[in-house]
């Protein structure tokens, strides 16, 4: 499936959750998009608490939300569910030497003639 104008919800989500869950003294969010032949990987990085390992992947999960958080626990559900649903994928690694990177993959709309 082509991504469509829910695509925007997906990176509104992430570069919220990196502002909203920074602790850093002085934050810092950084948006990175490049080409990988027909794939296009979006990261965004922030300096604050990071993920632990082992809740990098619950984190998707509906209603969850960290110990802390005033969120409603569907933000990055709504990301992974999307970001699934447009043939990509999502992951969360560390950023060093502090924070997280939210990687999307997604798959890159096909060109037109028209259009080289």
């Amino acid at each position: 499936m082509t991504a469509n104008g829910m695509l925007g919800s997906v990176f509104r989500n992430l570069l919220n959750n990196a502002v909203q869950h920074n602790d850093a003294d002085d934050p810092l969010v950084v948006v990175d998009v490049g080409l990988d032949g027909d794939r296009v990987t979006v990261r965004v990085a922030d300096n604050g608490p990071g993920v632990p390992d082992d809740r990098k992947m619950e984190v998707f999960g509906k209603n969850e939300k960290g110990i802390d958080s005033s969120g409603t626990g569907v933000g990055l559900y709504l990301v992974h569910t999307l970001v699934s649903e447009y043939g990509g994928s999502v992951r969360i690694e560390d950023n060093d030497p502090r924070g997280a990177v939210f990687v999307v993959r997604l798959r890159r709309a096909g060109r037109g003639a028209d259009e080289e």
